[in-house]
């Protein structure tokens, strides 16, 4: 029974086999990319590039430093006045694990000493509470 298709052969020589009949052929002839230019090694290559500048830190988002209060100044003790955000709480949690402040029985737990008392006004925090708490102590300016 002859449904009306018949079946042709196509040639199939594969997906690549263009590529590859070029890369044969500039071969032969000595022309290919890697014959043309010559490779240095990376030490050359980075020597020959400009020196890049590096990005300073802080200006936009996280890293934009903002005006601390007078409270939080005393409290960090280096006399800087504008702090990026991250680098305050990193230098909050310097200072509790330095003066061992973590509730032994649970480390999310932060007992405050009299110095944390007079910054936050609280006895105890979780860990988590650190940014909320600092909040209050970053001034907005526009």
């Amino acid at each position: 029974m002859n449904l009306g298709c018949e079946r042709t052969e196509v040639e199939f020589t594969g997906l690549g086999s263009k590529k590859q009949k070029e890369k044969e052929m500039k071969s032969e002839l000595g022309t290919s990319k890697s014959a043309q230019k010559e490779k240095k090694p990376k030490k050359e290559r980075e020597d020959e590039s400009p020196p890049k500048e590096k990005k300073q830190k802080g200006g936009r988002g996280f890293l934009a430093p903002l005006q601390l209060s007078d409270a939080l100044v005393k409290f960090i003790g280096t006399g800087e006045s504008e702090l990026p955000r991250s680098d305050v709480v990193k230098r909050m949690w310097d200072y509790i694990k330095q003066n061992n402040l973590q509730d032994p029985a649970d480390k999310k737990t932060v007992i405050c000493d009299e110095k944390l008392k007079e910054l936050f006004q609280v006895d105890s925090f979780t860990g988590f509470t650190v940014p909320k708490l600092l909040t209050a102590h970053f001034i907005k300016t526009k």
